[in-house]
């Protein structure tokens, strides 16, 4: 039986906008689990790029908040 993917994290590399394509790649590495990983790619649309900033503004603020620094 294949290992499944059980989450993904940032890599360390930075994020690229593609101006031809129109698209942004942002490196994340790819989890098991049975322990291995997998380097990978996580390619965003404008429009995409935009609702995926909207969130984690959010988580931001939220986090923010949950330490007292915003009411």
């Amino acid at each position: 039986m294949p290992a499944k993917a059980t989450h993904a994290t940032l890599a360390g590399r930075d994020a690229v906008y593609d101006r031809r394509a129109r698209q942004g790649s942002v490196p994340v590495e790819f989890h098991f689990d049975d322990g291995s990983t997998l380097d990978g790619a996580l390619i965003l649309t404008t429009a995409e790029l935009e609702r995926l900033y909207a969130q984690t503004s959010r988580l931001l603020d939220a986090h923010e908040r949950s330490l007292g620094g915003i009411p």
